[in-house]
């Protein structure tokens, strides 16, 4: 269990959702794609219940998937300009691997604002390759 000690840490006095919430997510950070046993695991070396730390996990992930802007207002991807989508994919790589967390991202942003990948790019604020090959190819 040597290696789950720095997330131990977190949680040595203070098992506070915060604090679990941390700890998981440099856990994640450290083991993007974790198994079952994996979890179980953590939670071991965490002193936690396996179901307490999965509710977490899941509650984590909930919170991102249903918070932001474009859930907020119902925006999906029928509702934004497809090329303004497919560069901010490109610009949310920046933050994730996950192409499906790269779209939610631009949705979030396009939600807001219709034009937002080309503020971006236009102030010079975005400086991802691919995302600006593609919007020189569509603009």
């Amino acid at each position: 269990m040597k290696e789950f000690k720095k997330y131990f840490n977190y949680l040595k006095e203070d098992k506070s959702e915060t604090n679990i919430f941390i700890a998981i997510m440099d856990f994640l950070r450290d083991n993007p794609k974790p198994k079952d046993k994996q979890i179980h695991d953590l939670a071991d070396s965490l002193k936690l219940e396996a179901d307490i730390l999965e509710e977490s996990v899941y509650e984590l992930l909930g919170s991102f998937i249903a918070g932001g802007k474009s859930y907020e207002n119902k925006t999906t991807e029928k509702d934004v300009d497809s090329k303004q989508l497919e560069i901010g994919i490109l610009v949310e790589a920046e933050h994730t691997t996950n192409k499906f967390i790269a779209k939610k991202i631009a949705l979030d942003h396009l939600s807001e604002k219709k034009d937002y990948y080309t503020s971006l790019i236009e102030n010079e604020l975005a400086d991802e390759e691919d995302a600006l090959k593609l919007f020189k190819k569509y603009y």
